[in-house]
């Protein structure tokens, strides 16, 4: 990827340090054959980015961000609709709780009008700082939702794949 350094700092804007690894550890997944960073550009810049594994048997979206600069034009819903439309996978998401800020939960909604369901589910992302504590989030699945036994199932693989025991700070 050229220009890792713009995504890098769109994704420190746009996620707060808790939710993303450090630059080199996040430029590290670039060698992974199952992560890629998909950008979008406008006025010759970054204008937004999409970080997604893809697992066996679903696709996880990391990160989806869109520079503040182009927001409010549909980018964010279109990344995604372009996204859900070439994927041969269900996706599954991870955001935080709509309970706990009304931009949570009108991210929630966002991706709940693009047909996404939330699962209440119990879920933590392991740190991903050293130091840093495991992060209550939820997921959000596409285009179906999980029974507790399904849940558990994808839980795992995300677990396994995306933070496995290297990535995570204990």
């Amino acid at each position: 990827m050229q220009d890792f350094e713009s995504v890098y700092k769109l994704m420190e804007c746009s996620f707060p340090p808790e939710e993303h690894r450090g630059f080199t550890e996040q430029k590290a997944l670039l060698n992974r054959e199952d992560y890629l960073i998909q950008t979008y550009e406008e006025d010759g810049r970054v204008a937004a980015f999409c970080a997604i594994y893809s697992l066996p048997e679903f696709s996880f979206i990391e990160h989806i961000a869109v520079d503040e600069a182009f927001q409010g034009r549909g980018m964010g819903s279109k990344i995604m609709r372009e996204i859900m439309a070439i994927s041969d996978k269900p996706i599954v998401l991870e955001v935080e709780p709509p309970a706990e800020s009304e931009v949570a939960a009108r991210r929630v909604s966002f991706y709940e009008r693009l047909g996404f369901h939330l699962h209440d589910y119990p879920y933590e992302q392991p740190p991903l700082r050293p130091g840093a504590a495991p992060l209550p989030l939820q997921l959000m699945s596409y285009p179906r939702t999980y029974d507790a036994e399904a849940f558990d199932s994808i839980k795992q693989m995300i677990l396994h794949h995306v933070y496995g025991e290297r990535h995570l700070y204990r």
